[in-house]
């Protein structure tokens, strides 16, 4: 009898901690490796979920022709690297050329340009949440050369959906946060006036 007490008790738990189990994942969400990256999602060559301060842009970082690399300083450049990469990322999805323009080397905004096309031609529309930015690094710098060319690797957090004319998903998820990587590439030529820092080339790892 004794051990029929134990088998029921065993029994009864089993059963209270998978309700515990399937209200949590209820609250919590499922998360799997599958929000790294949407094959469907275009790759800008594309954090902790805290709010981002307002970084400058990357046109306050200027060059001298008297000091050709102690005039830049790191820290400074990935503030406003950061704040360029929540502008741009921001710009693309929401489909806003007219800002994207400023920010971006010719060949980069002519791809943007025709996904954001294509997104109109299909009539898709994007549902779009940055979260932020984990973290950012300099992984490569040449200041030497014209342009100059300063590679950024971006580890950021947001929430990219994009349905059909049906209000179908395609792509994405409304309720998964994608946490991705992104290497950048900013150059700036030394023979132009402008001081502004643009986007060159884009990866995803």
């Amino acid at each position: 009898m004794d051990n029929a007490f134990q088998y029921m008790d065993i029994i009864f738990l089993a059963v209270v901690a998978g309700v515990v189990l399937l209200r949590l994942r209820s609250v919590l969400g499922k998360r799997t490796g599958s929000e790294k990256k949407d094959p469907n999602l275009y790759s800008y060559d594309q954090p902790s979920a805290q709010p981002i301060e307002t970084k400058k842009p990357l046109k306050n970082i200027k060059y001298s022709s008297n000091s050709p690399t102690d005039w830049f300083n790191n820290d400074d450049f990935v503030n406003g690297a950061k704040g360029a990469y929540e502008m741009i990322v921001t710009n693309f999805e929401n489909g806003n050329t007219k800002e994207l323009k400023p920010l971006l080397e010719d060949s980069v905004f002519i791809s943007f340009s025709d996904v954001i096309e294509k997104r109109k031609q299909n009539g898709e529309q994007v549902e779009f949440s940055f979260i932020g930015i984990e973290s950012a690094e300099i992984i490569y710098k040449d200041l030497n050369s014209s342009p100059m060319e300063v590679t950024v690797r971006f580890i950021s957090e947001m929430i990219t959906c994009i349905k059909n004319n049906k209000d179908e998903i395609v792509s994405g998820s409304l309720n998964q946060v994608q946490k991705i990587t992104d290497v950048w590439t900013f150059a700036k030529y030394k023979n132009k006036k402008t001081n502004n820092w643009l986007l060159l080339a884009t990866s995803a790892e």
